[in-house]
């Protein structure tokens, strides 16, 4: 499968489309969506086996440009708290595989 086509790419399109849900309805609170969003990505990463970090990495990189593109400032919310949870997923991640090794 080529890479633009990847499931990353799916939960890069999920964050985007959760942004747009988040901009237009002032009653989405963002900790209960972005916690739902992050659900997504934790059942992804546990669907199969491959590289988990790769994978949050791409969606991060995604989601960074497109919150940094972006006027709408609760979608940019939303975005931002997504790309700060990823990397705090990340890094966990990456914890864990550094202190398998030892």
């Amino acid at each position: 499968m080529i890479d633009e086509f990847g499931p990353y790419a799916q939960m890069a399109t999920l964050g985007e489309q959760m942004a747009n849900r988040y901009q237009m309805d002032e009653n989405l609170e963002l900790e209960p969506h972005l916690a739902h969003y992050m659900e997504e990505v934790e059942v992804n990463i546990a669907a199969d086996s491959f590289n988990h970090v790769g994978f949050m990495n791409k969606i991060l990189v995604r989601l960074k440009s497109v919150a940094a593109a972006d006027d709408e400032p609760r979608r940019q919310e939303f975005l931002q708290a997504v790309t700060v949870a990823l990397q705090e997923r990340i890094d966990h991640a990456s914890r864990d595989v550094a202190l398998s090794g030892i």
